[in-house]
């Protein structure tokens, strides 16, 4: 580390003196160095404010400690909203939720991440059905007190689940059905739209379509087909996580009252085994929205060069549009003007809401040329936060706490006197000016204000006489308070119907703005743990960061692959072999094709350009120990102990308190005989034999068993024989 100078390494006193012993030397003439003596005086100012400038460079100031953080190519992080699962149940009826209903738990305010139809409490019973074996599900599902197997034990290809309701589903509604596996770790998850993992097994969804929908045709309702569900998305990524299944059935599908999924290529890693299945699930997220904006397409043109201008219709499905105050704005060449109202129309239903725009002599043209905007009733008003003063640096206190730094959406208008209209132009954020010059809209957000920059490193908001500083995007929360406990969310904003609402897991995720000192202490972790793939430690530890895979042990070869017969006096430069050990309820668990790619895909960006990587399984080799050993008279018929003692030193699989096995690790006899000799009662080994079935194992002369580089041993059906010393 480099030696940090003091540069405040000079008193008041020490600097008055070193100005006065130069004296003699600059101005022989002045003989009057006294404090009573002007000169003198003016020497102690200079003195006083050289010492404060070296204090003060002496100093690392917050602003030093940001320009450090950016040159280490980090940022505080913004506050987080805290996220939970929530599920509506007891609903007399069907009733549709749009994205963004409010929730509370106090003053505390979530709302929902996507709509969704809040269906009567309506499963029947759960049939699994795999070979020749059909078994019927009767217990209440929603409880978690009863744990089945979708696909058995086994993960049987083409087993299925259905499940039967006792009212026809919903045509043309967001449903939701939340399914919980067992024993999971719910910090493990794969990402929502990660496109990396690569299942190991695939599940199709169908709906069963009756062939007679009339009355007439109650003589063929009992026929019908499977058609394949359309989902909107699947977050078990095929059962192998906890998550929703989210669908529709189409508008055409009649009367729909069985679902089933069924197990149609690969294999688990982990047979899935559910815990709880629910309708009615959806994620919320803290906080609470104020105003938002959505942009669209406009006439394209085309249709403007012909004049075929039909109107535009927009449809918005958050609550706030379905409740709130409603702009619309068109795209300019200069930026955005506001559309006066009876050149649109708005149709509100409790689903959505219709906007009609009509053409104008500003035609909006284009991708991204219409814009609708929507204020909560309590915020009209409160958008336009200041006036611009023209001035540099101006700083414009935040309407509202607690902001959602990203959420932030802002504009800045100046007034056009040909269009006699106000023109809005968005702004963005930075977290500094160091990159903006005088033609860049840029601001920063500081606590609770926004500070605009000079006029040279960053526009300032022009002078204007009325306010033209506004936001169309603004949402607030309380960060690290919104991680309620489960069973604490059960009230809405708006009261609807009957239903009942709680959140069966605690909200996560919520976190306070990062300080500038909690970001550097954060990135530099982040550089003494760098992510590369150049070691075989890298490549293990980046293997163990894939996010939703399970892993039990990883072990990372360099020079091997499955071909090499003597490793290691034979090494094949350049290839790397990774072992793999799924985290499986199965007694020796292989990794599936699907987790294979996933692997490889994860660490192909690590991979040196060099370096071919092998993704293989661990080859279990069964051991078996035959055994004559003398004991004291005492420990006589107890041969079932040293079994058991063998079971556990011969053990391929890891836990938090024991390693297991070392991949390719050699079982000696010696090592053996010093295992043996730690059991109680054992006096002495009279013979011991090993007996090694695996593949590429090496039984030397001498009893030693030498495994393949991937091998982990196990045991097999020990014997031991005991004879009693006689004293």
């Amino acid at each position: 580390m480099l030696p940090v100078p003091n540069l405040d390494d000079r008193t008041f006193e020490q600097l008055v003196r070193e100005a006065k012993d130069m004296i003699p030397r600059l101005a022989p003439q002045w003989t009057d160095v006294n404090e009573h003596d002007p000169g003198i005086t003016l020497l102690e100012l200079l003195a006083w404010h050289l010492e404060l400038q070296q204090y003060q460079l002496n100093r690392l100031s917050i602003e030093f400690e940001r320009k450090f953080l950016k040159l280490l190519g980090g940022a505080p992080r913004d506050r987080q909203p805290a996220a939970t699962s929530v599920s509506f149940s007891h609903a007399s009826e069907v009733t549709y939720l749009p994205f963004g209903t409010e929730l509370t738990v106090g003053k505390l305010h979530f709302e929902t991440v996507r709509s969704i139809a809040i269906i009567p409490d309506t499963t029947a019973m759960i049939t699994l059905q795999r070979s020749d074996e059909l078994a019927a599900v009767t217990q209440d599902m929603s409880s978690g007190r009863t744990a089945i197997y979708p696909f058995g034990e086994d993960g049987e290809l083409h087993a299925t689940m259905t499940i039967s309701m006792v009212q026809p589903l919903p045509r043309g509604l967001p449903l939701s059905l939340w399914i919980e596996l067992d024993q999971q770790d719910p910090d493990i998850r794969i990402p929502a739209r990660y496109k990396q993992f690569i299942p190991s097994a695939l599940v199709q969804w169908s709906y069963w379509q009756q062939e007679g929908q009339e009355e007439q045709d109650q003589e063929n309702r009992e026929q019908g087909r499977w058609q394949p569900l359309n989902l909107e998305r699947d977050e078990t990524y095929c059962l192998h996580q906890s998550g929703p299944v989210l669908f529709e059935i189409p508008e055409g599908a009649g009367e729909v009252k069985l679902i089933k999924a069924e197990l149609v290529q690969g294999k688990y890693d982990d047979v899935p085994r559910i815990k709880r299945l629910m309708w009615n699930e959806v994620f919320a997220s803290q906080g609470r929205t104020w105003c938002m904006e959505q942009a669209f397409a406009g006439w394209s043109e085309q249709d403007a060069l012909l004049g075929s201008l039909e109107p535009i219709h927009i449809y918005l499905y958050h609550a706030l549009y379905i409740h709130g105050h409603i702009e619309v704005q068109i795209r300019v060449r200069e930026g955005w003007i506001e559309l006066p109202s009876h050149l649109y129309e708005l149709k509100r239903s409790s689903s959505m809401l219709e906007v009609v725009v009509q053409p104008a002599a500003d035609l909006a043209v284009g991708e991204q040329a219409i814009r609708v905007i929507a204020h909560h009733p309590e915020f009209v008003g409160k958008q336009y936060i200041a006036t611009g003063s023209g001035i540099s640096g101006q700083r414009c206190q935040l309407p509202l706490p607690s902001l959602y730094e990203s959420s932030l959406r802002l504009q800045v208008g100046s007034f056009d006197a040909e269009r006699g209209a106000m023109v809005w132009q968005d702004w963005q954020r930075v977290l500094d000016f160091d990159d903006s010059d005088p033609l860049s809209p840029h601001y920063v957000i500081e606590g609770d204000s926004i500070v605009f920059s000079d006029g040279i490193q960053g526009m300032a908001p022009p002078l204007c006489s009325t306010p033209n500083i506004r936001v169309i995007s603004y949402r607030t929360g309380e960060g690290a308070s919104g991680n309620v406990k489960e069973d604490t969310i059960r009230r809405m904003a708006l009261w609807r119907n009957d239903v009942k609402l709680t959140n069966l897991f605690p909200a996560y995720g919520g976190a306070e703005a990062e300080s500038v000192s909690e970001a550097l202490a954060r990135t530099k972790l982040d550089i003494l743990s760098p992510k590369c793939g150049v070691t075989a430690a890298d490549l293990e530890q980046r293997v163990r960061e894939i996010p939703g895979i399970r892993i039990a042990r990883v072990k990372a070869i360099a020079g091997y692959h499955t071909k090499l017969a003597r490793y290691p006096e034979e090494r094949a430069m350049g290839h790397v072999a990774i072992v793999v050990v799924p985290r499986s309820r199965r007694p020796f668990p292989l990794p599936s094709e699907g987790l294979c790619r996933t692997i490889a895909a994860h660490l192909e960006p690590y991979r040196l350009l060099t370096t071919k990587l092998h993704i293989i399984p661990p080859e279990y080799v069964e051991i078996t120990i035959r055994a004559i050993i003398v004991v004291d008279p005492q420990y006589e018929g107890g041969e079932q102990a040293v079994v058991q003692a063998l079971n556990q030193w011969l053990k391929p699989d890891a836990s938090q308190s024991e390693i297991g096995w070392e991949f390719g690790k050699p079982i000696y006899k010696c090592d053996l005989y010093d295992y043996i000799h730690t059991i109680a009662g054992v006096q002495y080994i009279q013979d011991a034999w090993i007996r090694a079935e695996g593949k590429n194992v090496i039984q030397e002369a001498g009893g030693d068993i030498i495994l393949p580089p991937n091998g982990l041993a196990h045991s097999g059906p020990h014997e031991i024989e005991f004879i009693v010393e006689v004293v």
